[in-house]
């Protein structure tokens, strides 16, 4: 059993890639029994988890606040519309959740969300987004219950 953080997002589309910013953020803090992985725009790597305990996606979410703003969740508070599957290329990050819950032992599923502000063509994040990321990672940790040994200039050194 363990834990993971998957950052979900396409990283040439501006702040639709918080996920992987985020996660790229973290990989330079020492977090032990935690794996990190890039899901960049292919949810479908839930499917290779196994055994998780605890499971922390960050995303992009329009929730209609202000950009920057951060949601929490579980999979369970998300309704969608039903709509016939074509081929599971046609899957969303909650199909694919839903499905990793069904086959593999999953233990507390939660979704960080960040409004964005910009999806676009661009490899930057907005600034409101940048400036988030230290609070993003706050999140994280908390859902993790846990806190590396970094002061907070040390962290913002391992963020820029």
């Amino acid at each position: 059993m363990g834990k993971f953080v998957v950052g979900i997002g396409n990283v040439l589309l501006r702040d639709e890639g918080i996920g992987c910013h985020v996660v790229g953020a973290l990989e330079g803090i020492p977090l032990p029994d935690v794996q990190v992985i890039d899901g960049g725009t292919c949810p479908d790597v839930l499917q290779l988890l196994e055994d998780v305990d605890k499971l922390v996606i960050v995303d992009a979410v329009r929730g209609g606040g202000m950009p920057g703003q951060i949601y929490r969740f579980r999979p369970e508070d998300v309704t969608l519309e039903q709509k016939p599957l074509l081929s599971l290329h046609d899957m969303s990050l909650i199909d694919s959740l839903k499905l990793m819950q069904v086959r593999h032992n999953v233990g507390d599923a939660v979704i960080i969300g960040v409004e964005p502000k910009e999806i676009n063509c661009g490899l930057e994040l907005s600034p409101e987004l940048q400036e988030r990321i230290p609070q993003i990672i706050d999140a994280i940790l908390s859902e993790l219950n846990t806190s590396p040994n970094l002061s907070l200039g040390e962290r913002n050194k391992v963020i820029v």
